[in-house]
């Protein structure tokens, strides 16, 4: 397992193992720190190159809605062209904060629009979220 440096609200490691990067959120973070968290979590899967991510926000609140519109409508979509590859976001949240992400159409959208280039998954039991990057990384 590779350990990369991180603020105190992130966790971030690449576990060759499974071959998936996990970053952590250790915290409730602004919206600062969640595009620069964002930010050092791409830098580290360029570093390995790895387009699995398992990104546990279970310890933080949802962002706030510019925040969330960075992510899912900058950010996501520019990552398979970043890295070269679709990038895979195994997002694991409290059952409180998917509920929340639920009723947010931009996620359903972001999960389901056939043009968009990630593929994302929203989970609150860290096995499924584990066995769904495992799954999408069988046919490559």
């Amino acid at each position: 397992m590779r350990i990369f440096d991180a603020p105190d609200y992130l966790q971030l490691s690449f576990r060759s193992d499974l071959n998936f990067l996990v970053a952590r959120w250790l915290r409730p973070v602004t919206g600062a720190e969640t595009r620069e968290g964002y930010q050092l979590i791409l830098e580290a899967a360029r570093q390995c190159s790895c387009p699995y991510w398992l990104l546990d926000g279970r310890r933080r609140l949802p962002a706030d809605a510019e925040t969330t519109r960075w992510g899912l409508e900058e950010f996501f979509p520019r990552l398979a062209e970043l890295l070269g590859q679709t990038v895979y976001l195994s997002q694991l949240l409290s059952p409180s904060y998917q509920q929340l992400t639920d009723a947010l159409p931009a996620f359903y959208t972001a999960e389901h629009d056939r043009q968009r280039t990630y593929q994302m998954r929203r989970f609150n039991d860290e096995t499924t979220a584990v066995q769904w990057l495992q799954q999408v990384q069988r046919p490559h």
